[in-house]
């Protein structure tokens, strides 16, 4: 007996080698499952702030003008971490 289109497909979504096929991502895979499969990473807001952060913290301030900048902006960074 002939197999349809449909029974052929379903079949083959039900064959744990081929897996590749049947699509999902991040929200049916974990997130680790998904960055082991050359998943995209999502930064979240606060992991991009926390970035930020370090990145002005590394950052040195020349002048005394330039020091108050950085001041600022950490104080900024730091406030917008605590919402």
């Amino acid at each position: 007996m002939a197999e349809s289109g449909l029974a052929r497909q379903k079949a083959l979504l039900r064959d744990p080698s081929r897996t590749w096929m049947r699509g999902g991502g991040i929200a049916k895979r974990g997130m680790g499952q998904a960055l082991k499969r050359g998943g995209k990473a999502r930064n979240t807001r606060r992991m991009n702030r926390l970035e930020e952060l370090g990145r002005v913290d590394a950052e040195r301030g020349r002048s005394r003008k330039g020091k108050r900048n950085l001041r600022a902006e950490k104080r900024r960074i730091v406030r917008e971490l605590k919402k």
